[in-house]
């Protein structure tokens, strides 16, 4: 069974790959270069000379993407908070611009010649053996590059392998063109395979140009949008996925994206929802770094309650509020202003939660501003009577549940619960001692009534309160918690 290496080995290991194929390119570049040199300089074929020139530069962009390569590899810091994978995209554009620059040489040396300056090349067998010898060093190389390049998503190494690519292709029309001049005697033929090579080599960088200037840019890559928006769109909790931007840096991928989710939601929930979109991004693109903005939204099926707890939780010292209800307003049409007739106003009433050392003006003015606003963002509600409540001891006492119970106890509160309208059983009964108040807890199983074909919660709730009622009046204990099954 495999393991799989630790993020630093991993890193560790890219590094060494990286830097090893890059010092051999180095190694390579200079040794063609030496001897396309000397023999284009011996023969007086530009093609040669013109191929000593390409393979000179392929030294400077080896060096180049050598030091790119090392900089890219750096981690992310305080000044550079997306890391230096940049640097190789930046290495491949002045690679570019020097193979733009060597063309325009090749292009302007085989318009002289064929036009203004005829030369006649002398060829010899060390002629098509170094343009021989540079196909096959070309081929390995490029293969090797290419695959790093793919592997790490490094555009240096590509730009490399794209040098070495080329330089196949103006090796193999270079040997044609000393073909030409050998076989057929066209003296020209050489100038005229030069100019080939340089369109070959303005063709071939255009494209790697313009996929390093979308980098360096930030181009979104193509797709990225709408397979993001795609994945997030029907998520539980998202209501809408926007303004998501995208962006390549070395082999990452960092999108940055809003989503809205209903403002009832509480910060956790809302913090889980942003936490799926983000997995469900990363499984989708991979290797991406995602970063999720939550913006919390009012929806359609946002009751007055909601609202109401809303402004509630977003109010200091207001602890919480609860047994919450509305009724409807009538026959007030002389207190009513304008915009308030012709519509259903309603009144508020609420519990509101308190700390108990507050001072009561203190207090009384934190209402009356929570009062006002509910007043202003929900216009139906023109009337509030608040109660305040101050909040229950938040520390937790530690209570004593008993043991050894007396079954007739225990068989008598059973029957009694048993008396009571569709209980179907009984069981589970506990007694605990708190603070010196006895607790009883009870589990009730609730049958169906005839013709009936489920039991609501509500009326769950009323049976359950009947058996609490029908437990105190017996037992005389401080509090009875029943717990309620379906059939």
């Amino acid at each position: 069974m495999s393991r799989e290496l630790p993020k630093k080995d991993v890193l560790k290991t890219e590094s060494n790959e990286k830097i090893r194929i890059a010092i051999s390119s180095i190694v390579a570049s200079v040794a063609l270069t030496v001897m396309k040199l000397i023999i284009g300089s011996y023969t007086n074929s530009l093609g040669i000379l013109s191929e000593a020139m390409h393979s000179g530069l392929d030294v400077i962009a080896a060096l180049m993407t050598y030091q790119a390569v090392r900089m890219a590899l750096r981690p992310p810091d305080t000044s550079y908070t997306y890391g230096y994978a940049k640097y190789e995209s930046i290495s491949s554009l002045v690679e570019i611009i020097l193979l733009f620059a060597v063309a325009g040489w090749i292009f302007y040396e085989g318009i002289d010649r064929i036009f203004f300056r005829p030369v006649n090349p002398e060829i010899t067998i060390f002629s098509f053996a170094i343009m021989f010898i540079s196909i096959g060093v070309d081929f390995g190389r490029s293969k090797a590059l290419y695959r790093a390049a793919r592997k790490y998503g490094s555009q240096a190494l590509e730009a490399d392998g794209l040098h070495f690519k080329t330089d196949m292709l103006t090796s193999g029309i270079v040997i044609g063109g000393l073909f030409a001049v050998l076989l057929l005697k066209i003296p020209n033929a050489d100038a005229y395979a030069a100019l080939v090579i340089a369109g070959l080599i303005i063709y071939t960088s255009l494209g790697l140009g313009r996929r390093t200037l979308d980098v360096l840019l930030d181009k979104a890559p193509k797709g990225t949008t709408a397979r993001v928006i795609e994945v997030v769109s029907g998520l539980e909790g998202v209501r809408r996925a926007y303004d998501v931007r995208a962006r390549q840096v070395g082999q990452e991928m960092f999108v940055d994206m809003h989503i809205e989710v209903p403002r009832t939601f509480t910060h956790d929930r809302a913090h889980r929802v942003a936490t799926e979109v983000e997995e469900r991004v990363k499984n989708t693109i991979p290797n991406s770094n995602v970063l999720v903005h939550v913006d919390a939204i009012k929806t359609k099926d946002e009751t007055i309650l909601d609202r109401v707890r809303l402004i509630a939780s977003e109010t200091d010292y207001i602890k919480n509020i609860h047994s919450v209800y509305l009724s409807a307003l009538t026959n007030q049409s002389d207190s009513l202003n304008d915009s308030q007739k012709g519509r259903n106003n309603l009144h508020l009433y609420l519990d509101i939660q308190m700390d108990p050392s507050m001072d009561l003006k203190q207090a009384h003015g934190i209402i009356d501003a929570f009062e006002k606003r509910v007043k202003s963002e929900i216009p139906e509600i023109i009337d509030i009577t608040s109660h305040i409540e101050t909040e229950e001891n938040e520390n937790l006492v530690l209570g004593k549940e008993s043991k050894d119970i007396d079954n007739k106890y225990l068989e008598a509160i059973r029957k009694t619960v048993l008396s009571v309208p569709n209980v179907a059983d009984c069981k589970n009964i506990g007694l605990t001692t708190l603070a010196g108040e006895t607790h009883i807890t009870l589990t009730i199983t609730i049958n169906y009534r005839e013709k009936q074909e489920m039991v609501t919660l509500a009326d769950a709730h009323r049976i359950a309160t009947h058996v609490q009622n029908v437990v105190l009046k017996q037992t005389g204990a401080s509090r009875v918690i029943v717990h309620t099954e379906p059939m």
